[in-house]
């Protein structure tokens, strides 16, 4: 082999080396978390069908408030299922309010862009609207059945 053929092998023998270890890192660190996620709404979801067999909700996120819950949307109502079992199933009824429009105000009023826009429980029903402007995120919470402001945190990262 040529000097220049020796050189590109090392590379590639580095570049995927370089490739593997990360690809190790991404398994064990963001990875064991989606896999911990998606446990949590399977869960979840059992306990949902085994307490509540007609419920037919497609959509569910996992919402980490004081305590987690699994949220499952349907058309007029909003399911909140604990992770701890010993805790009851909370249901919600959607009156008026149009998830999408408190977003969309929520984000006139902070500035910046939309990260995340869900619903969540923390002691009540609400909508969590997160945003991002510059290196500071604004968590913004409106009650669910009406919409109306209870809090506001802003998070910025100082340099």
């Amino acid at each position: 082999m040529t000097r220049k053929t020796k050189v590109v092998v090392a590379l590639m023998t580095a570049l995927i080396g370089v490739v593997i270890v990360f690809s190790g890192i991404y398994w064990f660190t963001v990875g064991h978390t989606e896999r911990t996620k998606q446990s949590l709404i399977e869960e979840a979801r059992e306990r949902l069908l085994a307490e509540q067999p007609t419920v037919e909700s497609e959509r569910a996120d996992l919402y980490n408030g004081t305590k987690p819950y699994v949220v499952f949307e349907e058309a007029d109502r909003v399911l909140f299922v604990p992770v701890d079992s010993e805790e009851p199933i909370e249901e919600r009824e959607i009156a008026s309010v149009d998830l999408n429009q408190v977003c969309a105000e929520s984000v006139e009023e902070t500035g910046g862009a939309l990260v995340s826009c869900k619903y969540g429980f923390d002691d009540r029903a609400l909508i969590e609207v997160v945003t991002k402007a510059g290196a500071s995120y604004t968590y913004s919470y409106y009650t669910l059945q009406t919409g109306d402001f209870i809090r506001r945190v802003q998070l910025t990262d100082s340099l």
